[in-house]
């Protein structure tokens, strides 16, 4: 199994030399011009799927849709499919955790996939195609914002001029990456998760009623159609003759998928996807994959991290040397803000069945990472069971206020596992610039590869010939011990607080990030008056 999300560099045998083939994030893709159909871009992406064995034995027919575990079929904004598939998925998985978060705002991701005001993030414009990357850097990023906040009428100026200080209501901390050739890890990740993201290759003369197959093998990235949907059941006898009579599979069986085109396509808004689709599942249009858990946020909870739009590639290049028999990848914190107790880590790999450790790290006066292994705290360790995002849970620890890191140490098994870690990395298609990584020195290390810890963006310049480079996808959940309320920060909840509060809304003073935070007592992700009433009945004990 390849380990990289796309085509990177090939490193030397040398240990602290590399040799450069290609340019680091540049991949072949299907050209986006606006007269082609398609909404999800199709690329050579290699597979990195991962296989999930069943608890029970799977029924021959399952719906999600029976379990109450679906919202409502949507119809699309512009060339989105993305967007849609990957929010219903989310809301599938908080539905079958017995939670009710409504909609979640398509548009909000949209708005946030594209390029930032700093030129940086996803270079494209709110109406152009996606990839499959942006959900993912957005559920584990920037996590889920309620449709309530932010309505598919918003539009782009509208999500420019929202507080930068808004927080999401869920993260997405697990991530399972899924293969295309292996039915029964797809049925398990349904059935545990409520649904799964499905890309694949659509042409509408495939379409027999609700039936589709795609029987045409061997497709170039340019003569395809992405579109992204989610699917949330199966049913083993759903017969072969539903599909086109000149385009049917050699079995039944089909996956039950919900479109984000409307209720009045196909059945009500959902569709079968044979078995045997050539694309479904596929590598062309990057991952297919499982969200299988989520963190709820408020205000008391803050996610650390450094890359703030995922792993868009796999920082892989010690791979090739297999006397390197582990790594140790860090990212580098503030905890000083108060957000200092590490409730999870959550990291992006794609080295399934190599063991992990991750640990709290000291760092010196100038922010760097101690190499000294005597200083390190434990905190979790196992084995990469899946490729993707990897929850760890601490059990509890709480780190000194002020800078630190974070370190995931990697250990290869045998030669067919790895050292990989996810990076937010620059990526190329047909020598145009896509994604524009927010990176800056002292925020990544790598530890044990030469004899001091060394800055990832030193090693991308100084042995990559890169001066862009990237971040690496190491993230930190963490709690403030501080009471929900106490504006001004000192301890205590008092009508000090209140009045802080009361003279936001009324734009007398104004509040820093932290205060907003505190400020926004029901936890919606605004200030209004609602808080200032909800803070004056706690204030004299009035439920």
């Amino acid at each position: 199994m390849k380990k990289k999300l796309i085509s990177l560099l090939i490193v030397s045998a040398m240990l602290s030399l590399f040799a450069v083939q290609a340019g680091a994030a540049d991949i072949e893709a299907a050209p986006t011009a606006v007269d082609r159909d398609i909404e999800i871009v199709a690329a050579d992406y290699p597979e990195v799927g991962s296989e999930l064995e069943p608890e029970e034995a799977l029924p021959s027919r399952y719906s999600s849709v029976d379990e109450g575990y679906v919202t409502p079929v949507r119809q699309q904004k512009f060339n989105t499919c993305w967007a849609y598939s990957s929010t219903a998925t989310f809301e599938s998985r908080i539905l079958s955790l017995k939670n009710n978060t409504g909609h979640i705002s398509t548009m909000h991701m949209n708005y946030w996939g594209c390029t930032a005001e700093n030129g940086k993030g996803w270079q494209r414009t709110f109406s152009a195609p996606g990839y499959a990357y942006i959900a993912l850097g957005y559920l584990t990023s920037m996590g889920c914002v309620s449709e309530s906040i932010f309505p598919e009428s918003k539009s782009l100026e509208d999500y420019q001029s929202m507080s930068e200080d808004l927080y999401p209501s869920y993260i997405a901390d697990s991530v399972i990456y899924l293969t295309d050739d292996d039915i029964d890890t797809v049925k398990t990740a349904i059935y545990n998760y409520g649904g799964v993201l499905g890309n694949f290759h659509y042409d509408s003369t495939l379409l027999n009623g609700s039936a589709y197959y795609a029987d045409t093998p061997g497709m170039t990235v340019s003569q395809m159609n992405g579109h992204a949907v989610e699917v949330v059941g199966w049913d083993d006898n759903y017969s072969l003759r539903n599909f086109s009579s000149g385009h049917q599979p050699t079995s039944n069986g089909a996956w039950l998928c919900k479109n984000s085109w409307g209720q009045s396509f196909a059945d009500n808004g959902y569709f079968w996807i044979s078995y045997e689709d050539q694309y479904l599942f596929g590598s062309r249009f990057g991952p297919s994959y499982a969200i299988s858990s989520a963190a709820v946020m408020n205000a008391n909870t803050k996610l650390q991290q450094n890359e703030i739009y995922g792993s868009v590639c796999e920082f892989n290049y010690f791979d090739e040397r297999q006397r390197l028999k582990k790594m140790t990848y860090a990212n580098v914190f503030d905890f000083s803000d108060g957000y200092h107790n590490i409730d999870e880590i959550i990291f992006e790999s794609t080295s399934e069945g190599s063991a992990y450790t991750v640990y709290y790290i000291p760092t010196d006066e100038n922010g760097v990472p101690s190499d000294d292994s005597s200083m390190w705290t434990e905190l979790g360790s196992g084995m990469i069971e899946y490729n993707g995002y990897i929850k760890v849970n601490t059990g509890g620890f709480s780190a000194p206020r002020e800078k630190g890191a974070i370190g995931v140490q990697i250990q290869r098994q045998d030669t067919s596992t790895g050292l990989s870690i996810g990076v937010a990395e620059w990526f190329r298609t047909s020598g145009v610039m896509r994604f524009l990584p927010d990176v800056a020195p002292g925020q990544s290390y790598i530890i044990g590869y030469k004899a001091d810890p060394a800055d990832v963006l030193d090693i991308y310049r100084d042995q990559l010939d890169d001066d862009i480079g990237g971040t690496l996808a190491i993230k930190a959940l963490c709690h403030s011990d501080d009471k929900n309320g106490d504006v001004d920060r000192d301890g205590d909840f008092t009508i000090v607080d209140v009045t802080a509060t009361q003279r936001k809304i009324l734009k007398i003073t104004e509040l820093d990030k932290t205060q907003l935070r505190f400020a926004d007592y029901d936890n919606d992700g605004e200030v209004t008056i609602v808080d200032c009433t909800k803070m004056q009945r706690k204030l004299i004990h009035v439920d």
